[in-house]
């Protein structure tokens, strides 16, 4: 037999050979492993990284960038991205206290992962805000709206849309809280005890509200278009809490989006220019960036060529952008393709019709759910003339628009205000006494010239005042709209489509 060629018996040999080999080399291991300082610190050492592993995991679960790992996401992490809450972990709102709260969550989250596998989680998804932890447990984490009693100016910049992106400032003073007694402020709603009764699970209607004061009396308001009968409005309040839950008025009742705001053109386009993202001494580029941002284009594709237009465009017209090493034409484009994105996959989620964003009024029904002038008093089971108060003063000071704005407080409303004729007789009024001798102790220069420019001036007050839509139109060739909020317009006028709403160069408030 050659050297080569194995023997019956060799497999075996090579087998024992190696045991023996093993056994030098891990023999002295096991045995210093039983020892027990060994085996104390390697049991440490596993347990170190099980445990970090794990809470790095944890919180990575916990983080945007977990939750933009489902596609159904991604609207939402974009409008994080852009939100006052954006360095703001997910997990601070969407979980709440304690190992329940995390229980809760964690279950929620295999629930939907398992319908994102098998396809059949509903398109677009439904708002959460019925399974959000309570607001005391989170919103009151951070915020306390009962210490917020001073009063807030706020004052915001809007560009128009004409060649030089002329600037305007927009204020107004904001009431943040009263005193939990008398209906001033907007943080009143959540200071005091106030029950709803909605239409529809995401109570874009309210039918029935009920307001509890402090010293144990009730007002109830229901909505009058559920009542044809006066003296029938008590039974069909009856109905409506036999059939309905009632709701106690929480943050979220307004703050309903303040985690993903819903995007809106005009407001995301003048934000990006205020903090120069997009340059506003670009000659047009509110009006382009509004073009592309709100065209309602649905792929990356053509918002690519839109692009690619714009950049044709303005090397044609405005070749001197081109000229030197100044990147702003190229960061202005890039944000506004950062807008369009975002834009698209807020339409492609059907952002706007699903998840509306109750704050405030301008953009959706908001605060006019309730404070729509349709809701009114109960007395007795009948129907009464009192309406739910919509006093603008309640909330917030009329807004002063121009090139400048004020950047002092405004002083509380007059007396006159009682007056519903105040709006057209009020300068009258602010000179006897001599206290206030001029207009601008209250408005800005400009907040009076849009008021006189709409026609008003001209206009038959006592006339106006009972029938001033034909009287505007006798005087004037401006929209309604240009006084007027939409929902305000839309109480009567349900059926007809207000195509001239907003108008992006009136200048006419925030």
């Amino acid at each position: 037999m050659t050297p080569q060629e194995p023997g019956p018996n060799q497999p075996e040999e090579t087998a024992r050979l190696r045991e023996r080999g093993f056994s030098r080399i891990l023999g002295p291991v096991l045995r210093r492993a039983s020892q027990p300082l060994t085996l104390g610190i390697l049991m440490a050492v596993v347990t170190i990284v099980v445990v970090f592993g794990g809470v790095k995991t944890l919180a990575w679960m916990e983080s945007p960038d977990f939750c933009a790992r489902c596609h159904t996401m991604a609207p939402e992490v974009s409008e994080h991205a852009f939100s006052a809450h954006s360095k703001v972990e997910c997990s601070e709102c969407h979980i709440g206290r304690g190992f329940r709260g995390f229980a809760i969550a964690k279950i929620g989250g295999l629930r939907q992962a398992t319908k994102l596998l098998l396809g059949t989680y509903a398109n677009p998804i439904p708002p959460a805000a019925d399974v959000m932890p309570s607001a005391n447990d989170i919103c009151l984490k951070c915020h306390d709206p009962a210490g917020q009693v001073a009063d807030a100016l706020i004052t915001q910049t809007h560009y128009l849309e004409d060649e030089g992106n002329t600037e305007q400032r927009v204020a107004l003073v904001l009431r943040q809280s009263g005193d939990g007694d008398t209906a001033a402020g907007i943080h009143w709603h959540v200071l005091s005890k106030v029950e709803y009764i909605p239409r529809d699970e995401h109570a874009s209607v309210i039918d029935l509200i009920q307001v509890e004061r402090s010293d144990g009396t009730q007002d109830e308001y229901i909505a009058e278009s559920l009542v044809e009968i006066s003296e029938q409005a008590g039974q069909t309040a009856t109905e409506l809490r036999a059939n309905g839950e009632p709701r106690l008025m929480t943050c979220y009742d307004c703050h309903n989006r303040v985690g993903h705001a819903e995007p809106v053109a005009g407001k995301a386009v003048d934000q990006a220019m205020m903090v120069h993202a997009i340059d506003p001494s670009i000659p047009w580029v509110k009006k382009n960036a509004m073009e592309i941002v709100a065209d309602g284009l649905v792929s990356e594709d053509d918002l690519l060529g839109e692009l690619r237009e714009l950049t044709a465009d303005y090397h044609r017209d405005y070749a001197y952008l081109f000229v030197g090493e100044s990147p702003s034409l190229g960061r202005s484009l890039g944000s506004i393709s950062s807008l369009g994105v975002q834009f698209i996959e807020a339409r492609l989620a059907e952002q706007g019709d699903v998840y509306p964003d109750y704050l405030g009024h301008t953009d959706s029904s908001g605060c006019f759910r309730c404070h729509d002038g349709g809701h009114y008093k109960l007395d007795e089971g009948r129907l009464s003339d009192e309406p739910i108060p919509s006093a603008c003063s309640t909330c917030h000071t009329f807004p002063t628009t121009g090139e400048s704005a004020p950047g002092v407080m405004l002083g509380p409303p007059p007396l006159t205000h009682s007056n519903r004729l105040w709006v057209f007789d009020h300068k009258t009024d602010a000179l006897e006494g001599g206290e206030r001798a001029n207009c601008g102790e209250c408005h800005s220069q400009t907040y009076c010239q849009n008021c006189h420019e709409s026609g008003a001036e001209l206009v038959n007050h006592d006339n106006m005042f009972f029938d001033h839509g034909a009287v505007i139109r006798e005087t004037t060739t401006e929209s309604c709209t240009y006084c007027h909020q939409k929902p305000s317009c839309e109480r009567c006028h349900s059926d007809e489509e207000l195509k001239d709403y907003p108008s992006q160069s009136s200048g006419g408030g925030p």
